[in-house]
């Protein structure tokens, strides 16, 4: 196993996930072939102790940790956005549980607005009495005024959520011990890349990551 060169290949479609919006080919093969060096760097060890060579070694476990976990979130991410606003992905650049998640999101999200549409229509019917307006004109009615008030209620709780996300993510001041590359925070909000002495305010979330991972340290103000 070629360490430099895997760990290469690994940035690249890490950079890539980043850098767009869209999600990067990822099938099976290559899910486990990175899960494969993964493990075998978090696995290794060395008979004969080496400093400078357990360094490095050390680093690459790090790197690899970090940039393979961090591409697995930004694909989440994307997916659970794409399956919210009901955009469609292609389902040839994702793996089975990714395919499972963005198809159990649209389903769940589809099924909740056709029960709500189907409320929001028998209480439209009854409130019209005993068959004062014909059924069709009925129909083509109430769908608009369904159509229209969730539009109008999905963008309401959408900017409500960004409110009381905002409200709710906590930040924690760092100082980074090595150069970082560049990551998505928890607010979605793109930080980085850092170099070593660097001081950055991140959600606590991702700091906490970074600062288990040996990359940064908290920075206590008293």
């Amino acid at each position: 196993m070629d360490l430099k060169r895997d760990y290469e290949k690994l940035y690249d479609q890490w950079l890539e996930e980043f850098q767009q919006t869209n999600l990067t080919e990822l099938n099976q093969e290559l899910f486990n072939y990175y899960k494969g060096i993964l493990n075998f760097i978090n696995d290794y060890k060395r008979e004969n102790s080496n400093e400078l060579k357990d360094n490095l070694l050390k680093s690459y476990k790090d790197n690899i940790n970090f940039l393979f976990n961090d591409f697995l979130k930004l694909r989440e991410v994307k997916i659970i956005n794409s399956a919210l606003t009901l955009k469609e992905i292609n389902l040839n650049n994702v793996i089975e549980t990714e395919k499972l998640l963005y198809q159990n999101l649209v389903s769940a999200i589809k099924g909740f607005k056709k029960v709500k549409l189907h409320s929001l229509s028998e209480q439209e019917i009854k409130g019209k009495g005993d068959g004062i307006v014909e059924s069709e004109t009925v129909s083509k009615k109430i769908i608009t005024k369904a159509l229209l008030s969730n539009k109008k209620e999905e963008l309401i709780v959408s900017e409500s959520n960004k409110v009381r996300e905002k409200e709710k993510i906590d930040y924690t001041l760092v100082r980074f011990l090595k150069k970082t590359p560049p990551l998505v925070g928890i607010d979605l909000i793109n930080y980085g890349p850092f170099k070593k002495e660097d001081i950055a305010n991140l959600p606590q979330k991702n700091a906490i990551i970074l600062i288990y991972e040996k990359f940064a340290e908290k920075i206590e103000l008293t």
